[in-house]
């Protein structure tokens, strides 16, 4: 483990209670892929193993001290009561190990305050123990060192759609050994696929977030098992920043907080999630830019996939360990694939003719899914300087419902969509989409940004329609039954080929199942 002592001699040091110069009754030992830690009474020794991981590379004592130095500093930034100092380890005269003898070194350690193991976040978590109102310290925190972290043109390169697309490219070349054993093939393929199709279609979301100043030397490793919550006081202690590799820590801000919104999704918990998020959206000057939270979480769970499989091929770990390691990094790997599977926005045109429940349907699934919805309805009336709910009985086909006023609508609502499909977000158009021209229209605004294109035709049976049209408060609608056999007329039927999912929905039957019914068909 350095010029002289060997790695087991070094782990036996730290494993004697008599090494220390303060009170230890017994010492635990917990290993990483790439440390040992040993928690000795109120004090927790870290140090590196002697590997190179291609990414990182401790294969020197020189390399191991610098990396040290790196990790005290870098970590105290954020929690600088936790991180102390650095011990160095000698030998003394008669050839054995020890803190204080002065001659060469033989290995260094960073040494830590102890943290109560019952304030671990992953422990918290594990007992229950946790709940949305104390993530509030902890997003206050991470957006304040957030505003406090450097950034520079020179730090703001790692955030380019090169260097993320370099990580990747690394990620899936460093986990091609693992297919079959920690990870499918599909998942692999897949996987790739859809991050590559996400950085092809919408790099200008890197390059704005570059712009505006958000890729900082961040902390790159924001996760459960390095988090301390006091349920008491709230107090929260981030551990652990990536100190090996700059190209790691420098991100975009987004890149970090996803890290621990994807672990706590991934542990079961997008409530603590969306609270941390909220609390530091909160606190931070920044906006949330959902497509992105999600490419990053996918990001993040395949980089801990990968970095669980590494330990699977280490000496070391006992083969319940690399088994445990093994379960763990197939958990993130499918979490990664759910994250990338997202990435792909949707196009919805929720379509029919009048009464058939397309406005209500579609408002539901745009609660169940968090798609903006667009009803055509309101923009028609908004287009002619009119209030939503201000009725037009009108003939078919006239006043604000004549051909013109027809085409502007679908017009705007194209455009509505095209603006955020651009931003990667999924839309939902609300209108009859009676004529194909509209239709093959809508499709190729979601052709240019490679978005999945649904059409879900609602239908009803005849007394459900005459209910429906007959009820005095319609909301925004101006649809009457003696306006319906005008519409049938006019109505162009949908070939299902016309989209890449289709869906006819009968709405007559139980909300809640016709409801479940779409939900599945455009997210299954």
């Amino acid at each position: 483990m350095s010029q002289n002592a060997t790695p087991q001699e070094v782990i036996d040091f730290f494993l004697d209670p008599g090494s220390y110069g303060h009170q230890v009754d017994q010492v635990e030992h917990v290993q990483t892929h790439v440390s040992h830690l040993f928690f000795a009474g109120d004090y927790v020794y870290k140090v590196k193993k002697p590997v190179d991981l291609g990414f990182l590379d401790f294969s020197t004592l020189a390399k191991r001290r610098a990396a040290a130095i790196a990790e005290l500093e870098l970590n105290r930034r954020v929690s600088p009561n936790i991180y102390l100092d650095l011990a160095a380890v000698h030998r003394d005269r008669d050839g054995h190990l020890s803190f204080s003898a002065p001659a060469l070194v033989e290995e260094v350690a960073v040494v830590m305050r102890r943290l109560p193991e019952e304030q671990r976040l992953a422990k918290l978590i594990d007992t229950g123990a946790v709940g949305p109102k104390m993530m509030h310290e902890l997003g206050r925190l991470v957006a304040g060192f957030h505003k406090r972290a450097e950034t520079s043109p020179e730090i703001a390169k790692y955030g380019s759609i090169d260097t993320v697309s370099h990580n990747w490219d690394e990620n899936f070349q460093q986990t091609e050994p693992f297919i079959g054993r920690t990870l499918t093939h599909d998942t692999w393929e897949e996987c790739k696929t859809e991050i590559e199709r996400f950085m092809r279609v919408y790099g200008r979301l890197f390059e704005e977030r570059q712009r505006d100043g958000w890729v900082r030397d961040c902390h790159g490793d924001l996760q459960t098992d390095d988090i301390f919550i006091d349920p008491e006081s709230g107090s929260a202690h981030v551990l652990d920043c990536i100190e090996f590799n700059e190209r790691f820590r420098y991100s975009d801000t987004l890149a970090d907080t996803a890290f621990l919104s994807m672990d706590l999704k991934t542990r079961g918990r997008p409530d603590l999630a969306q609270a941390f998020l909220d609390a530091y959206y909160q606190h931070s000057s920044d906006e949330p830019v959902p497509p992105l939270l999600r490419f990053y979480e996918s990001y993040r769970a395949y980089v801990r996939g990968k970095v669980r499989s590494f330990v699977v091929d280490q000496d070391g770990p006992s083969a319940a360990e690399k088994q445990a390691a093994a379960d763990e990094a197939r958990r993130f790997f499918r979490r990664a694939l759910a994250d990338a599977l997202k990435l792909r926005p949707r196009l919805v045109l929720f379509a029919g003719i009048m009464g058939s429940g397309k406005t209500k349907h579609s408002d539901e699934l745009g609660r169940g899914t968090g798609f903006r919805v667009v009803h055509s309805d309101v923009v028609r009336k908004q287009l002619a300087g009119l209030e939503p709910a201000a009725e037009q009985r009108v003939p078919f086909g006239t006043g604000i419902y004549s051909s013109e006023w027809t085409e502007r609508t679908y017009t705007a609502l194209i455009e509505e969509a095209r603006g955020e499909l651009a931003r990667g977000n999924s839309i939902i158009l609300d209108a009859s989409w009676s004529r194909a021209t509209h239709r093959r229209l809508a499709r190729d605004a979601a052709e240019e940004r490679e978005a999945l294109f649904a059409i879900i035709e609602c239908t009803a049976s005849a007394p459900s329609l005459r209910a429906r049209l007959s009820r005095p408060d319609r909301s925004v609608t101006d649809g009457r039954i003696e306006l319906l056999d005008d519409q049938r007329k006019a109505y162009e039927n949908f070939d299902p080929a016309e989209a890449e999912r289709y869906l006819k929905l009968d709405t007559s039957g139980d909300f809640q199942e016709v409801a479940a019914q779409a939900y599945g068909a455009l997210l299954d």
